[in-house]
């Protein structure tokens, strides 16, 4: 497992934060591979996601970076050097992706799949906000040593916000299966106790994630598991002839729950099938079944809404199957799911 960082591509960021900032030409890291043209299509979509832009960083002022949604950026002063050591006076490159609701999740191919501690399970989370984030200096990542803090609105998710903790994303090189584990305390915290603290202008209603050094730059999160009732079921879907893991996935949304997503993690060629192998949802709950696919360079997805039934097969039929004229095509018709 490893910490995932999206593809090094270079692409025209315009965006308008506060007055500091300005547009700029980014280079987002790199610790992915492109396997196929699915892979190099959803790296495309998550450099258009990218907020991120220019400002100026001085050792004496520091930084402040702010987001239109609320979100704010806080490099204070003596907070970040080169990999040598020196300080830095001049213009940082900041890379920034929010990821609230499950449409955005499936584009990006994050779904909220965590960890159980001491466990070989993982489970579903509900998400208050999945966040990227890298900062660079001269092209190369800078050394955070004391804590950078990113400011988040808790009304940009519809989750409730207590009892959350803080997960790192992972991929396995394998199998390219993204995973939230626990964030080291050591690396990542909420400030102050709780899990929920007063932000700048607002007496509450903002998480305050202080991120402790560079380890962490990359996927954060803000979750709690979903804690379904047992008895819970694995499931299965077949999907059409010619799609596997590396050009399709299948997703599964649950009803009236837009802040998760889980991911059929198991691909079977003799089959073909997609399984949940862990056992996540409870049978009878309603739940989206979402395939999402690459078809001649171009998305093409199915949606199939049901129950879940015991030990359940479900296909996905060829005829089934929507060719979208671009990612923004398949969110929207993820997002209108009730």
């Amino acid at each position: 497992m490893k910490k995932v960082l999206i593809l090094l591509m270079t692409v025209s960021l315009f965006m308008s934060c506060d007055s500091d900032s300005t547009s700029n030409e980014n280079n987002l890291a790199n610790g992915a591979k492109i396997g196929s043209t699915f892979d190099s299509m959803r790296q495309k979509a998550l450099i258009e996601m990218n907020q991120g832009g220019t400002i100026h960083y001085s050792p004496d002022q520091g930084a402040v970076y702010k987001l239109r949604n609320g979100t704010t950026i806080h490099i204070p002063p003596h907070s970040i050097v080169t990999k040598d050591g020196a300080e830095i006076d001049g213009p940082i490159t900041i890379d920034y992706i929010e990821i609230f609701r499950k449409e955005q999740m499936a584009i990006a191919n994050t779904p909220t799949m965590g960890q159980v501690p001491d466990s070989e399970q993982k489970d579903l989370l509900v998400s208050g906000g999945e966040f990227y984030i890298d900062i660079k200096f001269n092209g190369e990542q800078v050394e955070i040593i004391a804590p950078v803090k990113v400011n988040i609105a808790t009304s940009n998710s519809e989750a409730d916000p207590n009892g959350m903790n803080l997960w790192n994303g992972e991929t396995d090189n394998n199998t390219n299966n993204f995973t939230w584990n626990l964030a080291d305390p050591n690396d990542l915290i909420f400030e102050g106790s709780g899990p929920v603290f007063g932000g700048e202008g607002n007496a509450g209603g903002f998480y305050d994630v202080l991120i402790q050094n560079s380890s962490s730059l990359g996927w954060c999160n803000i979750d709690k598991f979903a804690q379904f009732p047992d008895p819970k079921t694995r499931i299965r879907i077949i999907v059409p002839n010619g799609f596997d893991q590396t050009n399709s996935s299948v997703y599964l949304a649950v009803r009236n729950q837009p802040n998760m997503l889980a991911r059929f993690d198991m691909f079977y060629p003799s089959n073909n099938v997609f399984e949940e192998h862990y056992g996540l949802v409870p049978v009878g709950l309603d739940c989206h079944l979402i395939f999402v696919g690459e078809q001649n360079g171009q998305y093409v997805y199915s949606i199939l809404s049901t129950a879940i039934g015991n030990n359940a097969t479900y296909s996905i039929p060829s005829g089934s199957l929507i060719t979208a004229s671009s990612y923004h095509q398949v969110e929207n018709a993820i997002s209108i799911l009730p």
